[in-house]
This record gives C-alpha cells, structure tokens and sequence, in this order.
C-alpha cells in the first residue's frame, strides 16, 4: 500500500480535502478507501479537490479539474530544481507547516495546453499504485504561469545519475529489467503506451537499485491513438518506425515502441553506451550492422554485442526486431533472467585491453621494420642461391628476370618508415 500525503499537509491547516486512497488487487486498481472532508470556511478550502470514483473505474476518462491559483513562496520553500526540461520543471520543496519534503512538478502553461496537464496528472495518480510507479499525491494547483502538482522524492536521483563508462554490473541491471518491465506491463495492462522512456525518467529508491520506479507520463496515450512525434527525444532511444516519421506527420502509437526503448535502456545499463546513433540502416553502420546481423544475413555479431552471451543475443534480436508487429512485448526480459548476459572469455577483447599510446605504437612498429630489414641483409647469400635457381627456371619459360625484387621490397619498407616517422612529427606538433 503506498503512502499518501493528504492536502491537508500540503496547503495548510485550513484545508481538510476529500482524498481516495487506491491499492493494487491482482493486477487491478480499485478504490479501496475513501474520505470525506467537512467543509471549512476559508481560501484554503478551494484548493482542495478530489478524483472521482467514476474517472478510477475507468483509467481513460480524464476528469477537468479546478486549479486554484495560489502564490507558492507562502506555503512551500523551494529548495533547488531537481530537473529541467522542454515543457516543465521539477522541483525539490519543503511545506512549511509541516516540514515534510515533496517534489513539485511545474508544466509550463504556454507550452502546455490545459488538457494535456489534466491528461499527466491523472495517468501519474492513477498508475501510482503499482510499485514501480512513482506516487503522485491528490495535491494540484497553478502558480507562476504553471501548472503544478505533487509527487514523491526520490532520493537517490534517476538512473542517467548512476550509469556511466562501461556500464552497470549484469545483477544490478537484472534488478532494474525485472522491476521496469514490471511497471511497463502494468501499463500496457491498461492499454497505456509510456512513449517517451529514457535514463532520466527512470528514479533510484535504493542505493543497491532495488527499488527503482518509472515516472514522466506527460507522452502517455492509450494505445491506437493517433499522435506527432516527440520533439525532445533522443535519437538512440527512438524505435525505426517512429525515427523514419517526418515531422509533423501522426502515427498510431503502440506498445511495441516502449519494448524498443525498453531494450536501449538495458543495453546503456549493461555498456554505458547506446547501441547506435539512430535505428537508420543506411545512415549508421551500427544498426545496418545489427540488422543484417538480425536478419542471419551475416553470422558475424556485431561488435557493441560482442560481449553478449547467446541468451542475452537472443533477447537483444527479439526486443529489437525492426518489425513493431513481430517484436517481443516487454516481459520478454523476464525469461532471461536466470541466464548470464555477459559473456566471460579468457581473452581480453580489443576494447578491454590495455591502452597504448600512438608514439608507442609507432616505435614498437619501427623496431620490427628495422629487425626485419636485417633479417634480409644478414641471409643475402642463402637467398641468392635460390634466386640464382628461380631465374634458370622462369628463363626457361623466356620470361624476363632483370627486376630485382629485393631492392624493391626494401624500398617499400623504407618508405613505410619514413611515413611513420613523418606521423610522429605531426602528432608532436
């Protein structure tokens, strides 16, 4: 059961709302609890609202709510902003009367029409249930040109905070697979298609990252529906048949792009890195790499996979099937679970090993040359002997021989060196 702060805490004494209380039961929301408020004399009183039992029952009837405007300095100290993005800021807040932390999410009104703001608020409530959801509270208002409401803090950041070069360990990013397909089923459950899944809107609960919960519902749609492309998504996270959409252009949405980016966000975990730039054949080698490797027109894996066991592969091959109808729905990750990810080999991989530097390179090149340079001054004689045979044979044949090969080679090697030793000058420089 999840907590619930009450408006109350939020807006002061004068305020007593009606708030619902919901529970998950078998995959299901429900109201489980419901209070009424006695009604109080004072502003503080139209503040307060409540979400209805009707717009509960059914998760994609979004109810108009009425904001009142309130001035935020007077109730709350805003301690920083957390995150600041295209359409909203996030910031950490403590209530003044009762010294308790919440986060505020701030839409900007300009940008936001009022619809849409409803459209968030009410996925985030409504969805808050489910563990690995991030509770939103029954708390909403507008000030400073914004629409506002409340939600939980997270303490220990998003994920794009944790993750870096090389990646997270394969239990740690099991941990996070298991909990987020988790919460994306639970959506898709309710015909609901997140759209917009990345690093930053994934929040850390737990230092050991056990307990993670998915957040930002400001793109969600019921599946089918038509809409445009997002204008602030990242190129790596964005699925091929929505990075081939033109702009401007709409597309039914559906939950098949959340397993894509469901796949990118294991991948960055797993390496530190996305797959590829864009899910574009022709523009990047990465992905036309993967493709051709998905498609078994080639057996040669490509190298960002390198480092995959053949179950983590398969997974990989199944969640980014370039197909949206063919592709593997969210859970799929759940049926990897027991089996390693990463493969464990004896010998160190080209990107593993251990770095040299381009003037150590160059000299260790130009000592072999030089020794091999050598090698053929010092065993001249034997090998006139054989050149002495080779010309009677091929002058057998009436070919002429008067090219001495060996002063050629060792021209060429010569050459070869002076264009390593004209690299390291210009490095230098």
């Amino acid at each position: 059961m999840r907590s619930l702060i009450l408006a109350s805490h939020i807006f002061g004494e004068g305020c007593e709302p009606t708030y619902t209380k919901l529970k998950q039961n078998n995959g299901s929301m429900k109201l489980s609890e419901k209070k009424e408020t006695e009604s109080k004399e004072g502003s503080g009183n139209q503040l307060c609202h409540s979400i209805s039992s009707g717009a509960i029952n059914n998760i994609h009837r979004i109810q108009d709510l009425q904001l009142a405007e309130i001035e935020m300095s007077q109730i709350y100290d805003v301690k920083k902003v957390l995150a600041e993005g295209c359409y909203a800021r996030v910031l950490l807040a403590n209530h003044k009367n009762t010294e308790s932390n919440v986060v505020l999410k701030a839409i900007y009104a300009e940008l936001t029409p009022i619809k849409d703001f409803y459209r968030e608020y009410h996925y985030s409530y409504h969805l808050s249930p489910h563990p690995n959801i991030l509770d939103s509270y029954n708390v909403s208002f507008k000030c400073d040109n914004c629409f506002v409401f409340a939600q939980e803090y997270a303490p220990y950041g998003d994920l794009a905070g944790h993750v870096k070069l090389g990646g997270l360990s394969e239990s740690v990013c099991k941990l996070i697979g298991n909990q987020l397909s988790g919460a994306l089923d639970f959506m898709h459950s309710k015909e609901l298609v997140h759209r917009d899944l990345k690093l930053e809107n994934i929040l850390i609960f737990a230092p050991d990252f056990s307990k993670i919960k998915l957040c930002d519902f400001g793109a969600t749609r019921k599946e089918g529906t038509l809409v445009s492309k997002l204008r602030c998504n990242w190129l790596p996270f964005l699925p091929p048949e929505i990075y081939e959409i033109i702009k401007n252009e709409r597309y039914l949405c559906k939950t098949s792009s959340d397993s894509w980016q469901l796949g990118i966000i294991l991948f960055v975990c797993l390496t530190g890195c996305p797959p590829w730039q864009m899910a574009d054949s022709i523009q990047d080698p990465n992905y036309a790499a993967f493709w051709r490797y998905q498609k078994r027109r080639t057996t040669k894996i490509p190298v960002p996979f390198k480092k995959f066991s053949p179950r983590a592969l398969r997974m990989f091959r199944k969640i980014f099937e370039h197909k949206p109808d063919k592709r593997a729905p969210v859970t799929e990750v759940l049926k990897y679970m027991k089996d390693p990810w990463i493969e464990c080999k004896l010998q160190t991989s080209s990107s593993c090993s251990q770095i040299v530097s381009t003037s150590t390179l160059v000299q260790e090149r130009k000592d072999s040359i030089k020794l091999y340079l050598r090698q053929q001054d010092g065993s001249r004689n034997s090998q006139e002997n054989n050149k002495n045979k080779l010309n009677k044979l091929v002058n057998s044949y009436g070919l002429e021989t008067s090219v001495d090969q060996k002063a050629i080679s060792k021209r060429v090697w010569e050459w070869v060196l002076s264009c390593d030793v004209n690299a390291e000058h210009v490095e230098g420089i």
